[in-house]
């Protein structure tokens, strides 16, 4: 196990600094109408994918840093997890022998039943977290995806405008009210 948590903490750190890139670059370039299909597809079937798609480069390192965190969390949890599990079965079962590890020594049948519970809570709920990570993952790029064609220029504009009076009637009453304008510039 220690292995695989190396392996997980160097394909954490392999991600951490990618060579792509630069930020600027990625301002600089023309937007371009990417598929949302596309980009999901791409998503679900590596992680991090739609987003290299979506050319969000920066983004495919925090995916991988929320993988190997759940990954490491579940592992962990997961091996403590079966040490009181077999502690406990141990210290239940009164079985005479070599005790499995010394929690069958340390602690009472009460205590082992309320670790191993808390450690399979926390190893469950780690798995969730990481399924979480996996869906997020897709919709980050389907959104971006949708975004990509979204127009940032600077000629957007918003403004306030008073509307002109209301033609004199014989009503009693002034109706105030307040319009909004805002300007979009069409698509060549």
């Amino acid at each position: 196990m220690a292995g695989f948590k190396n392996a997980i903490l160097f394909v954490c750190l392999l991600f951490l600094f990618p060579l792509v890139n630069s930020a600027q670059d990625t301002v600089n370039q023309r937007h371009k109408v990417r598929s949302p299909r596309t980009a999901t597809i791409m998503s679900l079937a590596l992680p991090g994918l739609g987003q290299a798609y979506n050319h969000k480069y920066w983004k495919i390192p925090i995916i991988y840093a929320g993988f190997a965190a759940t990954g490491y969390f579940a592992i962990t949890n997961s091996d403590e997890y079966h040490k009181f599990k077999d502690a406990y079965n141990f210290k239940i079962n009164n079985l005479s022998g070599e005790p499995p590890n010394d929690y069958a020594v340390k602690y009472t049948a009460d205590q082992l039943r309320a670790q191993r519970d808390y450690y399979r809570r926390n190893m469950e709920l780690s798995y969730i977290i990481a399924g979480f990570v996996y869906i997020l993952n897709a919709v980050d790029a389907t959104v971006d995806a949708h975004l990509s064609s979204f127009d940032i220029s600077e000629n957007l504009s918003m403004g306030l405008v008073t509307p002109s009076p209301p033609p004199i009637t014989h009503t009693p009453f002034l109706y105030p009210s307040l319009a909004i304008t805002y300007k979009i510039p069409q698509r060549r």
